[in-house]
């Protein structure tokens, strides 16, 4: 036999590729948590996504809240926490902001200039009427014989409400808004070097803040600091999702290690298999860092999917090696295992590639890294099962001969699932076929797609915690600190349209139904006008002089004086701005105000799909009133591509699959009764997962649905498996008892690769655990029982039949 002949050489190898799968996962396959790389990179949503970040110039935004008891300690802890930030290296951190007293005495200077043109207008005019009024009055030689003035009342109102404002602008510059009104919470703000998704700065830079509040905390007993924001709730899913991976991976490798080991009774032989097994899974990953580059969200936790799925090859052949090596010597029943069961393994493990592959037919990237690495992952697994794993029984696995395996299992599966009546069997199949299509026709036609954000995020302590003090921050300073979704101007004459375009898309629409909230740009700063401005408050400022006053009450002066210009009073410029205003609207290439920041309606939900859709909707292109368009992105436009994107690809990746598995079997198996079994079960066992999903109100995101292409390809594993054996044994019972109590047990192992995903701390995840938990089991009841029952319609029963009960 040509493994017995090359067995080291065969080691060797594997070795080898095992040595460089190693080194390309540890320096060349990075984990993006972020849902941009579920995209394609070179879609207009990602493009602009990246223009944006190549713009911006603090790529996110880290707020620092900091609580007290008291405002002079919530004070002197803030600004130590500031200090301490600000030496942190400039490659984690752009800038720290505590203190606005500086820009708010500058705009309290220029606070005249922010008034509108047409109210400086009416101001002047009503000044030059109640100054002149004011001085035929206090003239006594002055009699008015005419009727008051229509206009005075309205004057003095207007002067009034001037005066008001100005006393509500000063109070709100006032007061600095890095601080509660109660002076006990406080605010920091922390510009990033990098993108929020970035693993490594990210980790480092929650590192150093932890570190750094917790020796604030120390030396300001009673005083609360946590850290929130893009970066912060990045890295707290970033460590969600790698937990659940290497929690996952122990538990299946546990569980599985304990199953096989009492049913091969050989922990020899699970250690070779669980050794070949990891090799193969290894080298996927190794693969998939040549070919696709990084792990995403949807593809992270592969690994326990990989090893769950491809686990079935060898457990497999083991089964079989194991029943002939109670007759043969060694060789003779490794070269009759492989034979009687490489047919079907090979047929299982290219319907599990084609399930896989089925979801690189879709522009979601997400689905099509999982396609090459599951694709690459489910044949590579098969191959090691058939050429590494002999050879390393041949070589220490064959001390002695194997005792008879454990009955229990085939006699508890003829007792469950043997029948003698098949047409029972096909008949309460077929009505339990009808009832599941008519619950899956209505869970599509209710759209079965998830859109509450909140059921895809992880609940771990850390991403929990940034959620509460986002919150407060929320509730304290107002939303749009953190995760605004920036519009990148080509020219500084696009602004004022962008601002304007934005602005009247609901101008005239209700509260409850306003999609675009708070618009901020270089306008709100440098306002406009400005020379006009400057000579309208030049008359008034003449009007107001001393010298004009004299003759007036001194109530009327004093009141009056309150709205003089200053004498100083210059334009306001990019230029001219304050430090901590111009870095904020400063890009990485020094251009100033060419970028507009906006956040959704106060009553628009931001964990909301479908307001988030609406939201991207009405940002992700923009049409300027001189017939420009302006295009954008964010999480927003993301998460809108990404559910569009499966619900637009999800019925032709499913078609893909079900043709591709069709033809295959076709090819392979031949057309057949045993062909016609295998696709009716994988059929009957997808169609019994929806309806259950659908009973269960289990929603569809961008990982559990690729649940439904996994579970047509397991269908095939499962069902060619025991179809083949009834090939050669017609008896179902004894299928069962030997092929069936094998296919249980690799979806036992599978089972439990699938059950380990419902503790992780991401629900996207846990989701898609229990989606695919739902169609390992249906699965592998369509193989046990109705794959049988099909292919004995025209078998009479054996005698051994007599042991097993009614369907």
């Amino acid at each position: 036999m040509w493994v017995r002949n090359h067995t080291l050489a065969i080691i060797a190898v594997h070795v080898l590729l095992l040595a460089g799968a190693l080194d390309l996962i540890a320096f060349h396959l990075p984990l993006f948590a972020d849902f941009s790389y579920l995209l394609p990179q070179d879609v207009p949503a990602v493009r602009d996504l990246r223009r944006l970040e190549a713009r911006v110039k603090a790529n996110d935004i880290v707020l620092a809240l900091v609580t007290a008891q008291s405002a002079d300690a919530r004070a002197a802890a803030a600004s130590e926490l500031a200090e301490q930030a600000r030496t942190l290296p400039p490659d984690l951190v752009e800038s720290v902001i505590d203190d606005d007293s500086e820009a708010r005495a500058f705009f309290k200077a220029h606070r005249h200039l922010f008034v509108p043109v047409a109210d400086l207008e009416k101001a002047s005019a009503a000044l030059e009427r109640r100054i002149k009024a004011a001085k035929l009055a206090a003239n006594p030689l002055y009699i008015d014989l005419d009727d008051p003035a229509p206009d005075a009342e309205h004057d003095r109102r207007e002067l009034e409400e001037l005066r008001a404002r100005r006393r509500d602008a000063e109070a709100r510059l006032d007061h600095s808004t890095n601080a509660s009104g109660d002076g006990l919470i406080g605010m920091i703000q922390i510009g990033t070097s990098f993108r929020a998704t970035d693993a490594g700065p990210g980790a480092d830079l929650v590192a150093r803040l932890d570190a750094i509040g917790a020796r604030v905390t120390a030396r300001h007993p009673g005083v609360k600091i946590g850290f929130t924001g893009g970066a912060i709730t990045a890295v707290a899913e970033h460590d969600a999702i790698f937990k659940g991976m290497v929690l996952s991976s122990v538990i299946t490798t546990l569980l599985v290690a304990l199953v096989l080991v009492l049913y091969f009774r050989s922990a020899v032989l699970l250690v070779l298999l669980l050794g070949t097994l990891g090799i193969a899974t290894t080298v996927a990953f190794g693969v998939a860092a040549i070919t696709v580059g990084h792990l995403n969200a949807a593809t992270a936790f592969l690994g326990a999917i990989i090893a769950g799925n491809g686990v079935n090859y060898g457990i497999l052949l083991i089964a079989r090696y194991l029943e002939e090596r109670r007759t043969r010597d060694v060789d003779s029943a490794m070269a009759v295992a492989i034979r009687g069961t490489l047919r079907p393994t090979a047929v299982a493990s290219l319907g599990a590639a084609i399930a896989y592959g089925s979801l690189a037919a879709t522009s979601f990237r997400g689905f099509a890294d999982f396609a090459a690495i599951g694709a690459v992952g489910m044949i590579l697994c098969w191959v090691a099962s058939y050429v590494l794993l002999p050879a390393l029984v041949l070589r220490w696995g064959a001390g002695k001969r194997s005792a008879a395996l454990h009955p229990l299992i085939g006699s508890m599966l003829v007792r469950v699932f043997g029948f003698r009546r098949p047409r029972v069997v096909c008949g309460v199949a077929l009505v339990g076929a009808v009832l599941a299509t008519a619950v899956v026709a209505r869970y599509v036609v209710d759209d079965p797609f998830e859109y509450d954000i909140t059921q895809l995020r992880s609940e771990g302590a850390d991403a929990v915690t940034a959620r509460d003090w986002m919150s407060l921050s929320d509730r304290t300073f107002g939303r749009g600190y953190s995760g605004r979704t920036y519009i990148a101007a080509d020219r500084l004459d696009q602004v004022p349209l962008i601002v304007r375009a934005l602005r009247a898309r609901d101008a005239d629409v209700p509260p409850e139904r306003q999609t675009v909230g708070s618009v901020a740009s270089i306008l709100d700063v440098v306002p406009d006008d400005q020379p006009r401005k400057l000579a309208i408050l030049g008359r008034i400022r003449a009007l107001l002089d001393d010298d004009a006053l004299d003759a007036l009450p001194e109530p009327e002066r004093a009141e009056l004086v309150e709205l003089r210009p200053p004498a100083d009073l210059g334009m306001i410029t990019a230029q001219n701005l304050p430090r901590l205003v111009r870095d904020q609207l400063e890009e990485k290439d020094g251009r100033i105000g060419y970028i507009v920041s906006i956040r959704p309606a106060p009553r628009l939900d931001e964990w909301n799909g479908h307001d988030l859709i609406r939201f991207a909707d009405a940002v992700r292109s923009i049409h300027l009133g001189d017939g420009e368009t302006v295009t954008t992105s964010g999480a927003s436009v993301i998460f809108a591509d990404i559910v569009t994107s499966i619900s637009g690809d999800g019925p032709r990746v499913t078609a893909v699959a079900a043709l591709g598995l069709i033809v295959m079997v076709g090819l392979l198996v031949g057309r057949n009764r045993r062909a016609i079994a295998v696709l009716v079960a994988t059929a009957s066992g997808s169609l019994l997962m929806v309806a259950a999903c659908a009973v269960l109100s289990l929603k569809v995101n961008f990982l559990d649905f690729v649940a439904l292409p996994i579970t047509l390809g397991i269908g095939v594993d499962y069902a060619i498996n025991v179809a083949h054996r009834h090939d050669h044994e017609p008896d179902p019972i004894q299928t069962l008892r030997t092929s069936g109590s094998a296919v249980f047990v690799c979806s036992l192992t599978t089972i439990i690769g699938y059950g380990s995903l419902l503790i992780s701390e991401n629900l996207a995840i846990r989701g898609f655990g229990m989606a695919s938990l739902i169609g390992e089991v249906a699965c592998v009841m369509t193989a046990l029982i109705l794959v049988p029952a099909l292919l004995a319609l025209h078998h009479k029963p054996a005698i051994g039949a007599r042991e097993s009960v009614a369907a």
